[in-house]
């Protein structure tokens, strides 16, 4: 192991891992790129769709806030299940992040069959 991966603190018995803090990391980068395509897309289809940017704005956004919070409480939740060695956390972050790259996917879609 390597230093960082060592010491008071870190690993189950500490409460704290460095995996799981850059897990962490990583769904925060992910829900500030879902934010940044989501805002991206509407700016892009808003001339072409109109009133119908709204509705995808409305599930759009949401989704994305959803997985930046979740990753905090995600981050939370496997800090205290390594340390107690219960569950760790289920697969609802992950199926927001499926989801909200669906909806991404399908405007982008309709926007390049569109013309």
């Amino acid at each position: 192991m390597t230093p960082a991966a060592t010491g008071p603190g870190v690993g189950p018995s500490g409460g704290d891992s460095v995996p799981n803090a850059r897990t962490a990391l990583a769904w925060t980068r992910t829900g500030l790129a879902l934010l940044g395509s989501a805002l991206l897309a509407i700016r892009v289809v808003v001339d072409r769709f109109g009133p119908l940017t709204a509705a995808f704005a409305v599930v759009a956004l949401p989704l994305a806030v959803v997985v930046l919070v979740g990753a905090g409480r995600r981050y939370r939740s496997a800090r205290a299940a390594l340390s107690t060695q219960v569950r760790l956390p289920d697969g609802r972050l992950p199926a927001g992040v499926a989801i909200l790259l669906v909806v991404l996917a399908v405007t982008e879609l309709a926007f390049v069959l569109s013309g």
